[in-house]
């Protein structure tokens, strides 16, 4: 089980980067509260690595202890987003 858990918060635009690194990271959770029924796609330099449909509200994800790998940075294209928190370990 994954000891090293952090947290990154994305608010106030629909395109932006939310995590920087050099090496990778790996998102284990996902809360998004949304404000209006939105798409959202996570990636990273390799392209699209996850893609939901969130409802008016909100949505958490949980992945897993492995997660999934992003390299480099870690980008959120959404529409009618008010916040994604993701969980990285």
């Amino acid at each position: 089980m994954s000891t090293n858990i952090t947290t990154k918060f994305f608010s106030g635009a629909t395109n932006g980067v939310i995590v920087t690194t050099t090496g990778f990271t790996r998102v284990v959770a996902i809360h998004a509260y949304c404000t209006a029924i939105s798409t959202v796609k996570l990636s990273d330099k390799t392209g699209d690595k996850i893609t939901f449909q969130s409802p008016a509200g909100g949505s958490d994800i949980y992945i897993g202890d492995m997660g999934v790998r992003f390299d480099a940075t870690v980008c959120c294209t959404a529409t009618g987003t008010g916040g994604i928190t993701l969980f990285l370990g």
